[in-house]
């Protein structure tokens, strides 16, 4: 019994140990987003690949559809493998991070941050949520002031509190639209998704059918919005509506430069320069060379300058 024992001790032992690389094996980097929902977050991955295969690295994702054990044992997995070199990440709970951060860390691994950093980081790509949320309140203000002049509006913030990026943006949208247009109704509409944007826009509308700005702390779910009240009957060039919210693809970008549009604009990133600021800091990790914060900064997308975003090969 005492040898069984040992035995079984000997091979817990064996599994917990991280298997080294073999000579053979290509050296590896690895980018973990929360789920393959997220269109930008699908740009960012296209633009870096072929950058990080060229550098001489297999490059690593994973999909954890937003479920944190899941982010968790695959983050746990390319660290066994022995040839991952740097892992970089949206933690979907950056407090459940912090134990395979440091599992990694230990293994030599080291760990950037995607627009949060949390305990055993090496450095991270961040961002300023609030203020960036406060600034695209003002560009609805000016809007509001303009086009309502004082008459009642109704203002939806489609909102998310599972993780600080979301949460801070809301608050800068809120607090933005509150100082604003003190008399203003505003509601707080959950919706991470796009369906999830347009349920809750249905719903939303059946209790306050005159709610006519949209404002979002993503760009997928308020598609969902732009979807429900186009079925809503609200027309796409509606002059009493205005959506708008952070981040952006090239179907948001499509939408945008529709003549006189309901989706008026974005404050967003380009996902072409959150891949330049990813590759960046993933190969200097994984080199071995020393890594610091960095932070980015979105802009402003209008029907403008809406054409400068796109992403890929397509013609506009």
């Amino acid at each position: 019994m005492k040898r069984l024992a040992r035995l079984c001790l000997w091979a817990v032992a064996t599994i917990a140990v991280v298997a080294p690389a073999r000579a053979d094996q290509q050296p590896a980097v690895a980018m973990s987003f929360g789920g393959s929902t997220i269109a930008l977050w699908n740009d960012e991955l296209e633009l870096m690949r072929p950058v990080i295969e060229k550098a001489g690295y297999k490059f690593l994702t994973d999909d954890p559809q937003f479920r944190v054990e899941k982010q968790v044992q695959d983050w746990k997995a390319w660290i066994a493998q022995g040839n991952v070199k740097a892992i970089m990440g949206w933690p979907i709970n950056p407090a459940s991070m912090v134990p395979v951060t440091r599992e990694a860390k230990e293994a030599g691994i080291p760990v950037i941050g995607y627009a949060v950093a949390w305990k055993g980081v090496a450095a991270a790509l961040l961002t300023d949520p609030k203020k960036d949320g406060e600034h695209l309140a003002t560009y609805a203000v000016d809007w509001i002031k303009k086009n309502y002049a004082g008459k009642p509006v109704s203002i939806a913030i489609l909102s998310d509190q599972q993780n600080d990026l979301t949460r801070l943006r809301v608050e800068g949208l809120y607090d933005g639209m509150k100082k604003g247009v003190p008399d203003a109704k505003i509601y707080r509409v959950p919706a991470l998704t796009r369906e999830d944007g347009y349920t809750a826009a249905k719903q939303h509308l059946t209790a306050h059918p005159d709610t006519t700005i949209w404002l979002s702390y993503s760009n997928d779910n308020l598609k969902g919005v732009y979807k429900a009240l186009l079925d809503s009957r609200v027309q796409k060039d509606d002059p009493k509506y205005f959506l708008a919210g952070m981040d952006v693809t090239n179907e948001d970008l499509n939408l945008i430069r529709i003549p006189h549009s309901i989706y008026h604009m974005a404050f967003a990133f380009q996902s072409r320069v959150l891949a330049k600021v990813n590759c960046e800091m993933l190969l200097a990790a994984a080199a071995g060379k020393p890594v610091k914060d960095v932070f980015v900064t979105p802009d402003v997308v209008t029907p403008e300058n809406a054409q400068n975003f796109y992403v890929g090969n397509v013609n506009h």
